[in-house]
């Protein structure tokens, strides 16, 4: 199975690499932009379908193998690829594992993951229940933050404690799903053509743009932008303006627009991050969605024009799998406010304001984004940057931080439960 991150050469160092370190920019914007050069493999002569089992029948082989189930469409299409090559290879199973946010408005699948496990016929799983323990600076994060600093990606706690279950083995997530199979540039225009004059009249003006110059969907995308509140106002610019160089670089063909997932640096960074985590803890962290192979197959496939959208792609992929309303659900899971909780909101309380460059950062602004009913998730690199100062400050002062704990564990929650 090969890594998206390194070239062969470079994948036999693989236990040498070193933990990224964002620069002041990138931690104040909370994004890592900008792409690398990741040449495309030649035709891999495979299905999309036959390029994901291969990869899926080379973990599975290598128990314990968990599966990070929420019940959204991606994890549920890789559980069901996972389960159908197990039986077909007789192989073990994947264990589904799954986080369960009691309380936390739009966060309950429980219907959709009852409808996939019945239809899968799969009984046994682990469950996680999640109250405070996710939060950005929470017991989860801080002895990894403690460890190494500031991380990219900085919401790193979930998919930690998943793996903490999964030692000795791989942990399988449906990541990249929502990039690989999404809308691409040219989408709208595919639409239109395909509707054979029976388009919603709202898709002409975004297909045309799509067929625009660099410049003027730069300028659209400019004035469209998300706007980062907490920063200097000439910071909030130049970040918007490498967003929008990011999204402007994206390719007409379907295809290539695809495999241009893989070489953005905040794709790359991440992979590279929980995989380096997951190697202290002896275990495989995989990204099945983001893997080569399967986006090699999925671009020579899906060509120049591609498919009219996400609904379309992931029929007719995983269409004999899994039920139509599975592949056809609009709704999809909210998690950020889970995210964000009392440790959250009591350090920003009594925080003074320092450990940010203030010449980027508003610190009142950034303060007021903590204590809002829904923080914005790219502040989370500062909140872990400020918290580790406060640690520092206050192991200065004579008064001892606090050491480097054992990470923390799932206890009798990671317990498997029986549906």
């Amino acid at each position: 199975m090969r890594n998206p991150l390194w070239s062969p050469a470079l994948a036999k160092k693989e236990t040498a690499v070193a933990l990224y370190r964002m620069d002041p920019l990138e931690i104040a914007g909370g994004w890592l932009n900008g792409y690398e050069s990741v040449p495309l493999p030649p035709n891999p002569r495979v299905s999309p379908r036959e390029a994901l089992d291969r990869i899926v029948s080379g973990y599975l082989a290598r128990p314990p193998c968990l599966l990070a189930f929420s019940g959204g469409r991606d994890s549920s299409a890789l559980l069901a690829v996972a389960v159908s090559v197990a039986r077909r290879e007789g192989l073990p199973l994947p264990i589904p594992i799954t986080l369960h946010y009691p309380g936390a408005e739009g966060t309950d699948e429980s219907s959709w993951q009852k409808l996939v496990l019945d239809h899968l016929r799969i009984t046994d799983r682990v469950v996680l229940t999640v109250h405070e323990e996710h939060d950005p600076i929470g017991p989860v994060a801080t002895p990894v933050l403690r460890r190494h600093g500031t991380l990219y990606p900085p919401n790193f706690a979930p998919t930690w404690r998943m793996m903490d279950l999964a030692r000795g083995g791989v942990l399988l997530t449906g990541e990249s799903g929502d990039e690989v199979f999404g809308i691409k540039r040219i989408t709208p225009l595919t639409k239109v053509l395909r509707a054979h004059g029976h388009a919603d009249p709202r898709l002409y003006p975004i297909a045309l743009r799509a067929l625009g110059p660099a410049r003027l969907r730069r300028r659209a995308a400019f004035r469209d932008r998300y706007r980062r509140t907490w920063l200097r106002e000439p910071v909030e610019a130049v970040l918007a303006a490498r967003d929008v160089d990011d999204a402007a670089a994206y390719s007409l063909h379907a295809g290539r627009n695809a495999w241009q997932f893989t070489a953005r640096r905040c794709v790359r960074r991440c992979y590279e991050t929980m995989r380096t985590l997951g190697r202290e803890i002896d275990v495989e962290y995989v990204q099945t969605f983001g893997e080569p192979d399967f986006v090699a197959a999925l671009t020579y496939t899906a060509g120049f024009w591609g498919w009219t959208g996400r609904t379309a792609t992931m029929r007719w992929l995983f269409g004999d799998l899994l039920p139509r309303e599975v592949l056809e659900r609009m709704t999809k899971a909210f998690f950020t406010h889970a995210v964000f909780t009392e440790h959250t909101r009591s350090f920003a309380r009594g925080w003074d304001g320092s450990g940010v460059d203030t010449d980027l950062v508003d610190p009142e602004a950034l303060r007021e984004n903590w204590l809002s009913e829904i923080p914005h998730a790219p502040t989370m690199s500062l909140l872990q940057q400020a918290w580790l100062h406060t640690q520092q400050a206050v192991g200065e002062r004579g008064t001892p931080a606090a050491s480097s704990s054992p990470p923390f564990t799932g206890g009798d929650a990671a317990a498997p439960v029986a549906r």
